[in-house]
């Protein structure tokens, strides 16, 4: 069976690069051998020697290890720590004021995400990657899919 395959990667400054392909868009920060992949369903970090093959990847974010867990039966996934208690309306309030400096993403409990787009912004390229992820966070938070740190999702 036939299927059709698309990769495209578009360099955006000198350790910066885009990724596209038929699953969505990410955006890849490193250097040869160590690089920090963020896209739609997490940050994937990787580690490796250069020409040999040899690497380490992690994968924190959704669909983290849904193919290689064990298979139990009547098994439940573990309810979030609780319900979320961070207002809707000030995290958007938060974003569109301010959410180029990544104060919604410290509001919302999610700390190194925050501290990233802080450091992309004072960055010579990395606020134009700012003013992107600003927008998708806009957008995410208005259709109510926007997670704090624990992973409860903040609804209206």
């Amino acid at each position: 069976m036939a299927y059709m395959r698309f990769f495209r990667r578009i360099q955006i400054a000198p350790g910066l690069t885009m990724n596209l392909s038929k699953g969505g868009a990410s955006l890849s920060c490193g250097v040869r051998g160590a690089h920090i992949t963020m896209g739609r369903t997490g940050i994937r970090k990787t580690v490796g020697v250069p020409g040999t093959g040899i690497f380490y990847t992690s994968h924190s974010g959704y669909h983290t290890g849904v193919h290689t867990g064990r298979h139990f039966q009547n098994a439940q996934a573990a309810p979030p720590t609780g319900p979320a208690t961070k207002s809707t309306l000030f995290l958007l309030l938060l974003c569109t004021l301010l959410g180029y400096l990544g104060v919604h993403r410290f509001y919302a409990g999610r700390y190194l995400s925050g501290a990233i787009m802080l450091v992309l912004t004072l960055t010579l390229y990395g606020w134009v990657i700012v003013v992107l992820w600003w927008i998708l966070d806009w957008c995410v938070i208005v259709a109510g899919q926007f997670h704090d740190g624990h992973g409860n999702r903040i609804r209206w």
